[in-house]
């Protein structure tokens, strides 16, 4: 049987290329706001920060939000034009990590359009060296490609790096990932640098599947660099969070961040993802 052919236009420019603004995080954003955060907290940073990418020159192609505090409550405050992935994964992950993943109750990616999005994300701890660890982890994104594939939807793997020991092992898991959960179905990887001088090696891996480089939290003029290089060896765009907009959480200058860093940090980001290869061209 043919493999389904999924469309990615709903999450790219025009022009086939990945400029998505993450705002999925759950976990990761208390520790940013602090312990104290309340869920109306976390939903009124997003929703500034929706009203910010409202205002941009170029709308991100797409936002990445969640169903515990952004979706559907703040679907209406998308940028007209601008695609939606949620997320699908449990949160606590990091607290026991040779548990895995799992998914939030009840979710999976034929839910996904009931709350306005038009794809569906899983983030999955890996190591492609753990045994039953990694075959579980790999029954899971087969699991959610496969649901996604039915439902005819597209989905973003991102496939995390743990236990890494030194800059050659991260280079490695990165490069098995990629290569490991290719074969699973159709799958937007999203992916973080591997690396310098490894991107090419990672496009290769990735054989006919899209990857987007994600932020993984390191700071804006790193990560424009790592994209630079990456978009120049195949990458197809970019998933941004805190790189483009940590310095946003306090509430106090939330908005002179939103009206004067952050805009142009996300123009030159969009400038940087047009030099790498559109999706289309990644696919065919």
């Amino acid at each position: 049987m043919s493999e389904p052919t999924i469309d990615y236009g709903p999450l790219a420019t025009t022009d086939g290329f990945f400029t998505v603004a993450a705002l999925d995080h759950r976990d990761a954003l208390k520790a940013e706001l602090g312990d104290d955060a309340t869920a109306d907290d976390l939903r009124a940073f997003k929703r500034d920060m929706l009203a910010a990418f409202a205002g941009f020159d170029e709308a991100p192609s797409a936002v990445m939000l969640e169903p515990e505090f952004s979706l559907p409550q703040l679907t209406e405050a998308v940028p007209t034009g601008t695609g939606i992935t949620c997320a699908l994964e449990a949160q606590g992950y990091f607290s026991d990590p040779e548990a895995g993943n799992s998914l939030m109750d009840g979710w999976h990616p034929g839910r996904v359009t009931e709350v306005g999005a038009d794809a569906a994300k899983l983030l999955v701890l890996y190591r492609h060296d753990r045994g039953e660890f990694t075959a579980a982890q790999e029954r899971l994104v087969a699991e959610v490609v496969a649901g996604a594939a039915e439902a005819r939807v597209p989905v973003l793997i991102e496939p995390v790096p743990v236990d890494v020991a030194d800059d050659d092992d991260r280079r490695d898991v990165i490069l098995a990932a990629a290569e490991r959960l290719n074969p699973l179905g159709p799958m937007l990887l999203k992916l973080p640098y591997p690396g310098p001088g490894a991107c090419g090696d990672l496009t290769e891996r990735c054989g006919d599947r899209p990857w987007a480089l994600l932020s993984w939290g390191v700071p804006f003029e790193v990560y424009a660099e790592q994209l630079a290089e990456a978009c120049a060896n195949g990458c197809s765009g970019f998933t941004v969070g805190r790189a483009l907009w940590r310095e946003a959480v306090d509430p106090a200058t939330r908005a002179e961040v939103a009206a004067n860093v952050i805009p142009g940090r996300f123009a030159e980001l969009v400038t940087l993802a047009r030099t790498g290869r559109p999706w289309t061209a990644a696919v065919a």
